[in-house]
C-alpha cells in the first residue's frame, strides 16, 4: 500500500510546475522522531524530490533545535509536524509561511484564535489529522442499515454538537448526543447512549477517548452489539468495527500538491481535511456481530464519490 501511495505522488508531481518555494527549499520540524512524524517526512522527502526531476532542499529537524529555523529565510516554507511543533511555531512564528500538519482540527482552529500571527492563514495554515465529518458519518451510513449514531462528548468536544447534528442530518443520519463531565460520568453516558444507537462514533477527544478509556468504552459498546466506528487503523486494531483514515503518506502527497501549486506571492491555502484517506475495517468484529456490509474497497469507492465538504 505504501508503494501505491509514493507512485501517486510522482504522478501527482510530475503532472504540475513547482511554486515559488520549491526551489528556496522546505524545513520539516517534527515533534518527535520515528512513527507517523518521521513516515510523513520520508514521503515528503521523497514525493519532492522526484518532482518531475527538481531537487528541492529539504532538512529536518527535531523539535528541540526549533530555534535553528532560519528567520527572513527568502521563501522557504515550514512544515510543522503533529501538535508540538505546530505550538512550538505558533509561540515563536518564524518569518516564513508554517503549514500545519498531522494535527487535529480543533487544536489547529483553537490555537489560530489565540494569536494574531496565527489567524493569519496565508501565512499559518494546516492539512488537518481529522477527516471531515461528512465522510466519517457518510461511512456510518453505507456500512450500517441502521439510521441512529451515538457522540459521546466531553466538556472540551462539547462545542461541537452543533455541528454534528447539522452534518448528521445531511448525512440521512440521526444523532444522539450524550456528555460525559469527567471519569465518573463516562460509562453511564455511555450506556444511556448505546441504548438508542445503532452505531458509536468517536471523536477526537482525549478526555474520552484516551488509553485508560478505550477498552472500557469498545467492551460496553461490543457486548451491546453497537458498533464503534474510530478515527484511525489503531482504532479498528483495538476492536473498532471501521474507520476512515489518512496514512502519513497520503498527506505527504496532498503537501506535495500544496507546495507545487504555492503561487509567487507565497500565500498558503486555506486550512483543509485530508483529499486521500483510506478505510479499514474488522472483520471479526463483523462477523460476531453478525454484519452483512461492502468491503473496505467498496466503502472506499462510495466514499471517494462524496464531494469534498467545507473543512
Amino acid at each position: 500500500m505504501r508503494l501505491s501511495f509514493l507512485y501517486a505522488i510522482v504522478v501527482a508531481c510530475l503532472s504540475f510546475p513547482f511554486g515559488a518555494f520549491a526551489q528556496e527549499g522546505v524545513t520539516v520540524l517534527l515533534s518527535e522522531d520515528g512513527g507517523a512524524y518521521s513516515e510523513f517526512a520520508s514521503s515528503l522527502s521523497t514525493g519532492l524530490g522526484l518532482a518531475g526531476g527538481t531537487k528541492t532542499p529539504i532538512r529536518v529537524l527535531s523539535l528541540n533545535k526549533s530555534d535553528e529555523l532560519a528567520r527572513g529565510g527568502g521563501g522557504q516554507l515550514v512544515v510543522a509536524v503533529g501538535t508540538p511543533a505546530m505550538t512550538a511555531m505558533a509561540r515563536k512564528p518564524p518569518s516564513v509561511p508554517v503549514l500545519n500538519v498531522l494535527v487535529p482540527r480543533a487544536s489547529f482552529r483553537k490555537l489560530s484564535l489565540s494569536n494574531a500571527r496565527t489567524q493569519d492563514s496565508k501565512s499559518f495554515s494546516a492539512v488537518y489529522f481529522d477527516q471531515p465529518w461528512s465522510r466519517q458519518l457518510a461511512l456510518i451510513r453505507y456500512a450500517l442499515p441502521g439510521r441512529r449514531v451515538g457522540i459521546l462528548l466531553g466538556k472540551d468536544s462539547l462545542e461541537l454538537s452543533a455541528v454534528l447534528l447539522a452534518a448528521a442530518k445531511a448525512a440521512g443520519l440521526s444523532a444522539n448526543i450524550e456528555v460525559a463531565d469527567d471519569e465518573a460520568d463516562l460509562l453511564p453516558a455511555l450506556k444511556q447512549l448505546l441504548a438508542r444507537s445503532d452505531a458509536l462514533l468517536a471523536v477526537p477527544d482525549s478526555s474520552i477517548y484516551n488509553r485508560s478509556n478505550i477498552a472500557s468504552i469498545l467492551l460496553t459498546s461490543y457486548r451491546a452489539k453497537v458498533p464503534l466506528f474510530g478515527f484511525s487503523p489503531s482504532y479498528v486494531k483495538a476492536g473498532a468495527l471501521a474507520s476512515v483514515f489518512s496514512e502519513p503518506a497520503q498527506i505527504a502527497q496532498q503537501v506535495v500538491e500544496i507546495i507545487q501549486n504555492l503561487p509567487a506571492s507565497g500565500g498558503l491555502p486555506a486550512p483543509q481535511s485530508p483529499r486521500y484517506f483510506s478505510v479499514r475495517v474488522n472483520s471479526q468484529v463483523q462477523l460476531s456481530l453478525e454484519l452483512k456490509m461492502e468491503d473496505e474497497v467498496q466503502l472506499l469507492n462510495r466514499l471517494k464519490q462524496i464531494p469534498e465538504s467545507a473543512p
